[in-house]
């Protein structure tokens, strides 16, 4: 096991949740892919913040505040993690709902999105 800086660590598992994603989306596991693809976005959103945050809603909250208010990113990339979140509790709590590959590409989509602009904010 290796050290890193928060932000790194955030980073770090961003990838990774997007990289399980993928692969629960190519193994037909679509809800687990729209639940990797939420928390992908939300470690990005965390290694983005200069401040550590905990909860998911103060992601949500100091993600607006710290980079859309401060004109840093485009308010569009907030609608990401709202979206993504509100299907990741479906995903993780509705089991009557039925996930399909489409509903995982788009999440997948989505994260990876995401991904490239908090890479190209952070300049990484």
């Amino acid at each position: 096991m290796v050290a890193v800086t928060a932000g790194g660590a955030e980073w770090r598992r961003a990838q990774e949740c997007l990289g399980a994603a993928e692969v629960c989306r190519d193994n037909g596991f679509y809800a687990d892919a729209v639940s990797r693809s939420y928390y992908a976005i939300m470690h990005a959103a965390k290694a983005a913040l200069p401040v550590n945050v905990e909860s998911h809603s103060g992601v949500l909250n100091q993600f607006s505040l710290r980079l859309v208010q401060a004109r840093k990113i485009e308010p569009e990339w907030s609608r990401y993690i709202v979206l993504g979140r509100e299907a990741r509790l479906n995903a993780d709590y509705k089991v009557d709902i039925v996930f399909t590959l489409a509903d995982a590409q788009l999440s997948v989509d989505r994260a990876a999105a995401f991904l490239n602009r908090i890479h190209s904010l952070l300049g990484i």
